[in-house]
């Protein structure tokens, strides 16, 4: 009996001493991967919590909610947003029994390469229970971080989800064009666009031509007050210029971004500023102006959640 009472008094004076040697007063944990991704597009996304939903691990009511955008949950622990800094994102990480802090980084390797390193820190206690807890409590947050990063490279390496749709790049072709101008004081109606259009679809039927794609549309304004609209389309064969009809030809061998969006002005607009994030994040230049390709005739279709449209951003 009393060599057994030794023999576990031995046990737990090792157990002691290996738990206050090895296992630190503040437990680290860290978990890295490289992802293809444009570093400025990626922190740029990462900064919007409220689509996190999108690529979180773990969809809830808790997850997804207006009261706390900044709390999110997964595997029983709480995650909030406490600040964001350049290249870095602050999350707490906090349970029944502990509490984390820790650090998102953001490292860009290339314009087309970004490593991100999820790093926290874990007080843990002179008691040899709470001290054993904490330790495998960060071995759990480091492999639930490692699953909630793979499901940031999943989700981020597809460039369309950086920036709310694909973005193509394509070939310019050669294109004849026909084309015409007006301006207004207010921004011009979809009556206003399509009188200018029917304008066009005239002409080149008089000239015995065909139409080879849909309509183009670009407007803008430099005081908001009063808007140059003008409007294309593409026709097989080259049409002498009559009055304000024009003949236009894009020239080929060129590039071009392509995007394609479905719904109306605001999900254009939200579009047309991610296209042009994109040129910025990529650190391209632009030779000519954007334009819009009316896929769906607005006249026709009153929905515009039901609208298609393609934009068109000359790069070089």
């Amino acid at each position: 009996m009393k060599k057994w009472l030794i023999i576990i008094v031995c046990f737990l004076m090792v157990a002691l001493a290996f738990t206050y040697l090895f296992i630190p007063t503040i437990v680290s944990f860290s978990y890295s991967i490289s992802l293809r991704a444009n570093p400025q597009g990626l922190y740029r996304s990462l900064l919007d919590e409220k689509s996190w939903h999108l690529w979180w691990p773990e969809n809830s009511n808790d997850s997804n909610n207006d009261t706390f955008p900044n709390q999110f949950f997964y595997n029983g622990y709480k995650y909030t947003i406490d600040a964001k800094k350049t290249s870095s994102i602050f999350i707490s990480i906090t349970g029944k029994t502990i509490k984390a802090k820790t650090i998102l980084n953001l490292f860009p390797i290339s314009n087309d390469s970004v490593q991100l390193v999820w790093e926290g820190k874990m007080p843990t206690s002179y008691n040899l229970i709470k001290r054993m807890e904490v330790y495998f409590k960060s071995k759990q947050l480091k492999h639930d971080i490692s699953l909630t990063m793979g499901k940031i490279d999943s989700f981020f390496s597809k460039t369309g989800n950086i920036y709310g749709s694909d973005i193509q790049q394509i070939p310019v072709l050669d294109s004849i064009l026909v084309s015409t101008h007006a301006t207004s004081k207010d921004y011009p109606t979809i009556a206003f666009i399509y009188d200018l259009i029917d304008q066009l679809k005239e002409y080149i039927r008089g000239q015995s031509a065909k139409e080879t794609g849909f309509p183009m549309l670009n407007i803008t304004t430099t005081d908001s007050s009063n808007y140059l609209t003008r409007v294309a389309i593409p026709v097989n064969k080259r049409l002498k210029p009559s009055g304000k009809i024009s003949y236009r030809w894009m020239m080929g061998g060129g590039k071009i971004l392509v995007s394609e969006v479905r719904g109306g002005p605001a999900s254009i607009d939200r579009a047309f500023q991610q296209i042009e994030n994109y040129i910025h994040d990529y650190h391209r230049t632009t030779p000519a102006i954007p334009f819009l390709s009316l896929v769906t005739d607005r006249r026709k279709e009153p929905d515009t959640a039901k609208w298609i449209t393609k934009i068109y951003y000359p790069v070089m």
